[in-house]
């Protein structure tokens, strides 16, 4: 059993009630403590510092006094000066934009906004611990049952999505966004369509599924090696399916999917702008996830 699921038998044992405002708390203080622990020294570099500031748009502070060194360089140092032992003060964790900005992030959205810009930091300068400081962001997230968001690591980016989104929760999905570290334009696709899912905006519903179907085919032309649209890929994917030793019924399955009903679909209600339920909308999603599941995992 989990840790998440674990505390919560516990606290429905002692009939412990969740305090949000409590649960925040508890949340950020464990994300400040892995933050620290993990990447104080790269956030305390002062260049660093300030970029983080630019991209969440807090204050830069500027400073009002400078730092003269004294004595002078061109001073000459007496044996007894030379030898008395010197302190130097560097710059810690406690005094960076990232430190203040998540003690200060007053609602769970403002702390998951501050802590995606953070990965973005670390992912954009290929920071060593990106992957070990998501995992124990995971951890804090598992010990704070009410934090209500979840960490998805895929590949080498990591994406912050709101509890309840089902989902995540589903190796047809998951897997996928691993898998497609090595394919970045289909994983922009994909990735956008679960984007547009998540949001929940049901007027973006069409552009979702042209997601899908954009996903699917760049991930074809990049496996068969050519530059075809989807439904020019039937006879190339066809042989390439059976050179694998796929079942003959499992290749007749997919050609039917895919190039019959799923092509039909996408050319007949996108292109006519009709409605579309959330209901349908999903199923599509973990079928596009399914023919590119197999795909990946043949290649």
């Amino acid at each position: 059993m989990d840790t998440k699921r674990r505390l919560l038998n516990h606290n429905k044992r002692w009939d412990i009630e969740i305090d949000q405002a409590a649960q925040l708390t508890q949340l950020k203080n464990r994300v400040i403590g892995v933050t620290n622990q993990l990447l104080g020294p790269f956030l305390a570099n002062e260049e660093i510092d300030q970029e983080f500031s630019f991209l969440i748009g807090e204050e830069i502070e500027i400073a009002v006094y400078r730092e003269v060194q004294y004595p002078s360089l061109g001073y000459r140092r007496t044996a007894i000066e030379l030898s008395e032992p010197r302190t130097v003060i560097e710059r810690a964790f406690g005094s960076t934009c990232a430190y203040k900005a998540i003690q200060k992030a007053d609602s769970l959205e403002r702390l998951v906004t501050v802590l995606q810009h953070l990965f973005w930091l670390l992912e954009k300068h290929k920071h060593g611990y990106l992957m070990k400081f998501a995992e124990r962001i995971q951890e804090a997230v598992k010990l704070t049952p009410g934090s209500g968001f979840q960490v998805v690591i895929s590949g080498k980016s990591i994406t912050l999505y709101p509890l309840g989104a089902k989902l995540l929760d589903k190796g047809t999905v998951n897997d996928v966004l691993a898998w497609l570290e090595n394919y970045p334009k289909v994983a922009k696709h994909f990735e956008q369509a679960l984007k547009i899912y998540m949001d929940g905006d049901s007027g973006k519903y069409r552009n979702l599924l042209d997601n899908l179907r954009f996903a699917i085919e760049q991930l074809l032309k990049e496996v068969l090696g050519n530059k075809k649209s989807l439904e020019n890929q039937q006879k190339e994917l066809l042989n390439w399916l059976n050179k694998r030793g796929i079942h003959q019924e499992v290749v007749n399955l997919y050609n039917q999917l895919l190039f019959g009903q799923y092509c039909m679909y996408q050319n007949d209600a996108v292109k006519h702008s009709e409605a579309f339920s959330k209901d349908e909308i999903e199923f599509m999603i973990y079928l596009s996830g399914t023919f590119m599941r197999l795909l990946l995992q043949l290649v």
